[in-house]
């Protein structure tokens, strides 16, 4: 009886033997690539489930068998120790091939705890190309307004050119109809005629005290820190200007003691008045 016990625990160690030789085996497949690992040890693990399976199988008829047949399995008692003896040698053998197998597997988790601070490192890199490329967008939608701006400025100042020409054209027209009326009146142009001399401009300067449109809106008005004392009067031109900066003709059209107002010429406009420009009546 004791004979048949040890048998069977032998039978037994032979069984886990081949399931750790199938788990060895399992280990080293686990050396190749990752992904390819994945799926081959899925497969790998049916066939084993089968195996175990098949093994339990084959073990419930053998234990099935010998309680049947006690005198073939002393018979056969000799060839499972044969059988052992090598398996012994080969789980030997696996086990030195287990052990390269871990040798290789922390060889592969060292790789792979290098691949992830490169590719941490690689994160930082781009989070930071893509700081960079947000400050470079910024900075161009700045120079994109900028240039929208410029173009408005210069939107401006073609319509205030195109103005100027319209009102040098006007004078042109207005001088080519005065020399019309002089020839028709047998008068030499280039003839200097004695006459009463216009009264002399007083020299005078001051501030822009305010704008504002004009009742209908269709000019602006220009309020003066200068008046009838200062020698202004009606229909006296004077220009504006802010620094050396050229910005406007003014017309008086409203003349008080200490101020007055005028009315901006529209085709001398070189620039937005504000308060605080300075006017005078000679640049």
């Amino acid at each position: 009886m004791n004979n048949v016990v040890g048998k069977i625990l032998i039978v037994l160690q032979l069984v886990f033997s081949l399931l750790f030789m199938c788990f060895a085996g399992a280990v080293y497949t686990f050396q190749q690539s990752w992904r390819t690992k994945a799926v081959t040890a899925q497969q790998n693990v049916a066939q084993r489930d089968a195996t175990i399976n098949d093994l339990k199988e084959q073990h419930t008829q053998e234990l099935q068998t010998r309680s049947d047949a006690e005198l073939a399995l002393k018979t056969r008692a000799d060839a499972a120790e044969a059988k052992l003896k090598a398996l012994t040698e080969a789980v030997a053998t696996r086990d030195g091939e287990l052990a390269q197998v871990q040798q290789q597997r922390d060889k592969f988790q060292a790789d792979l705890l290098v691949a992830q601070a490169e590719a941490q490192s690689r994160v930082a890199e781009a989070v930071a190309l893509r700081e960079e490329i947000k400050k470079q967008r910024d900075v161009g939608a700045t120079q994109i307004a900028e240039i929208r701006t410029l173009e408005d400025r210069n939107v401006e100042l073609n319509k205030q050119v195109a103005l100027l020409k319209e009102g040098e054209l006007a004078y042109e027209n207005r001088i080519t109809n005065l020399e019309k009326i002089l020839r028709a009146n047998d008068i030499d142009s280039k003839q200097v005629i004695a006459g009463l001399v216009p009264d002399e401009i007083t020299p005078v300067s001051g501030k822009v005290l305010g704008t504002r449109p004009n009742s209908s809106r269709s000019a602006e008005l220009v309020q003066i820190s200068i008046g009838s004392d200062d020698k202004v009067r009606e229909n006296m031109e004077l220009f504006v200007y802010r620094e050396n900066k050229y910005l406007a003709q003014i017309r008086i059209t409203d003349v008080s003691a200490d101020s007055a107002v005028g009315v901006v010429v529209e085709r001398s406009r070189n620039g937005v008045i504000e308060r605080g420009d300075n006017v005078t009546t000679k640049l």
